[in-house]
């Protein structure tokens, strides 16, 4: 559990006790490659702790995939519709490679969240850098040239470029695969 720690720590520490009480509750999880853990059009109340391996969230739509989201290790994953609204997912998520992952209830998360402040402080400090690097890659798909896109996506991303298919990453940067080869090709 050595990488979810870590990244528990790098966006806010928690007192050994509140650490101790959220790792009591979570259950280890392994996902083979290819699996869709949270599926779009469901309600799916859990929250994922990726330990190995990477995940990608993708909406489905006119029998199009758009990627939108990648996690990997120490990252969290969910269905944001599910977990916040208690409504279905508009987007699936599936493991791009095989996943060992620790899940929690977002029922036991919220409990967690009222017995100890410091797991609230992460959750919140958690949930704004996520919705401030929504916002950074959403500015950037708009004014931003193909280059600087995939420029930017190395940074945020190092060595994920290895590990998941060209085409992912293309439509995550809203470019063609064409694009992205010739401008990987430049480098």
């Amino acid at each position: 559990m050595k990488n979810i720690i870590a990244k528990i720590k790098q966006v806010h520490p928690l007192s050994d006790e509140a650490l101790d009480a959220l790792v009591s509750e979570m259950e280890v999880k392994y996902y083979p490659k290819n699996t869709c853990i949270v599926h779009s059009g469901t309600t799916d109340r859990m929250v994922y702790f990726i330990e190995e391996g990477i995940t990608r969230s993708v909406f489905h739509h006119d029998g199009k995939d758009t990627t939108t989201w990648f996690s990997k290790e120490g990252d969290v994953t969910f269905g944001m519709d599910s977990l916040y609204y208690n409504r279905p997912s508009i987007e699936s998520i599936e493991t791009l490679e095989d996943c060992k992952m620790y899940v929690i209830s977002i029922d036991k998360l919220n409990e967690l969240y009222e017995t100890y402040i410091d797991i609230a402080n992460w959750g919140r400090i958690l949930h704004q850098d996520v919705n401030k690097e929504l916002s950074h890659i959403f500015v950037d798909r708009l004014q931003l040239p193909p280059k600087e896109r995939y420029e930017n996506f190395m940074l945020r991303y190092p060595g994920l470029i290895n590990r998941v298919k060209l085409k992912y990453v293309a439509v995550f940067l809203g470019i063609s695969i064409y694009t992205l080869s010739r401008i990987r090709s430049q480098k």
